[in-house]
């Protein structure tokens, strides 16, 4: 038994329905994603709308778009199960994971680029331009982040030299102590 390939092949020329006008295409693409019209309901439709299509070039259309139909419904449901954990964990790498997961599912979304109407490309291109957006933010407030945990630790640091001065530790001692707290490690003797 041949395990069943994911790659999808390209159409070798568009789909009678996407050369279709736009408002047929827009009435099958309704069809469709309702469920309740069989291909032969749809061939009507498209020829009460004063369309052209053949049974079979509907029937191939309907396969692609349910196939889509599934994949997004699946990414939503995987995405849903991540924005859960997100919420438990916004700073960690699930956030980092959900952005490449949005990114990969805006790219299935679109699917065959040949049928893509600019206004499709232009939302591609917008959403690739804010997950960027988003993780040039997320990148920022970790460094934000790890700043300010830096300076709250020299305080730190530097409260506690003060207080073991006042008891009396050498400053090698000290010195050791507060690099433990800055999280620097201590030189190596030579």
């Amino acid at each position: 038994m041949t395990e069943k390939s994911t790659f999808k092949r390209k159409p070798s020329r568009p789909s009678q329905i996407t050369k279709l006008d736009p408002a047929i295409k827009q009435a099958v693409d309704t069809a469709v994603r309702e469920g309740r019209a069989t291909i032969d309901e749809i061939v009507l439709l498209v020829d009460q709308l004063g369309g052209e299509a053949s049974r079979s070039s509907v029937g191939r259309y309907v396969k692609n778009a349910r196939e889509r139909m599934e994949d997004y419904r699946q990414a939503t449901q995987v995405a849903a199960v991540w924005v859960d954990k997100l919420g438990k964990e916004p700073e960690g790498d699930v956030g980092r994971m959900l952005l490449e997961m949005l990114r990969v599912v805006a790219f299935k979304t679109i699917g065959d680029l040949e049928t893509a109407s600019p206004e499709d490309l232009m939302f591609l291109g917008k959403a690739l331009k804010d997950f960027a957006g988003a993780d040039k933010l997320a990148v920022d407030k970790a460094f934000a982040l790890r700043k300010l945990i830096a300076v709250e630790a020299a305080k730190v640091a530097a409260d506690v030299t003060k207080t073991v001065k006042k008891a009396g530790l050498t400053d090698e001692t000290i010195e050791m102590i507060r690099s433990k707290i800055l999280g620097i490690p201590e030189a190596k003797k030579q």
